[in-house]
């Protein structure tokens, strides 16, 4: 029978050394012998309990759970039935991944305006990609000051019903509009929009911006390079930061 040190041990399993030296450790496997000079000395039967443990970890279960099922007397049945029942799991999965595979197939079949995801357009895509962490962090911030806002005007509320004094009113109301026309403009100010007709990327006029129909990332506009009317999709607009620098 062939014996291993810790080294070539570790690499057949494809572990660390120290990975080794910490199941030896905890007790969790032994070296079938220590040498004269001190040197640990494995076998093919500690390889196959090796990958066992690997496999188990992979398997989600803990290195104590692994060290009380190897140490148990019925360990072979009860690691057999946890083995076909993670059988069956990956083949429940794979039957799940395999539907739902054909049915983005089918999806992408029926479309006929595929045009924003078509290898044609990749450089559209990796736009997309780098702009939606900074749109993401503006709209964060979009949100964070309309939730202040909402919470002055409802300040100025209570006060004018419980105290019958408007001028906190008065003077937050038209505030908060001011606010708000500018929370706008400046959004106007950071985004662009790609037509799914030209892929060409263009910035609406502003009262096209403002009055046409949206999504959380989308908006129905005209483009000016094709006169493609309907959804265009939002992006960061890149070339603002450039004009900023």
């Amino acid at each position: 029978m062939s014996t291993y040190t810790t080294g070539e041990f570790a690499k057949l399993g494809g572990v660390s050394v120290r990975t080794i030296q910490y199941y030896d450790q905890k007790g969790i496997l032994n070296p079938t012998t220590i040498s004269e000079g001190g040197r640990r000395l494995y076998t093919d039967r500690e390889l196959k309990t090796l990958r066992l443990i690997i496999l188990l970890k992979s398997m989600g279960l803990s290195l104590a759970t692994i060290k009380d099922l190897l140490s148990e007397d019925n360990s072979t049945q009860v690691l057999s039935l946890m083995l076909q029942e993670q059988e069956k799991n990956l083949k429940h999965e794979m039957k799940t991944t395999r539907s739902q595979l054909e049915m983005i197939r089918k999806v992408q079949d029926s479309l006929t305006d595929y045009s924003l995801i078509s290898q044609t357009d990749l450089d559209g895509i990796e736009n997309i990609m780098e702009s939606k962490p900074k749109l993401t962090r503006f709209r964060w911030w979009m949100i964070t000051w309309g939730l202040m806002m909402d919470g002055l005007e409802i300040f100025a509320v209570i006060v004018w019903i419980m105290s019958g004094n408007w001028i906190p009113a008065a003077i937050i109301f038209p505030l908060v509009v001011i606010m708000a026309i500018w929370i706008v403009w400046d959004y106007y100010k950071k985004v662009a929009y790609i037509c799914p007709n030209c892929h060409q990327h263009f910035k609406p006029s502003w009262r096209d911006f403002a009055f046409s129909k949206h999504t959380p990332k989308t908006r129905k506009l005209t483009c000016p390079h094709c006169g493609y009317r309907g959804y265009c999709v939002e992006v960061y607009d890149v070339d603002q930061d450039l004009r900023i620098k």
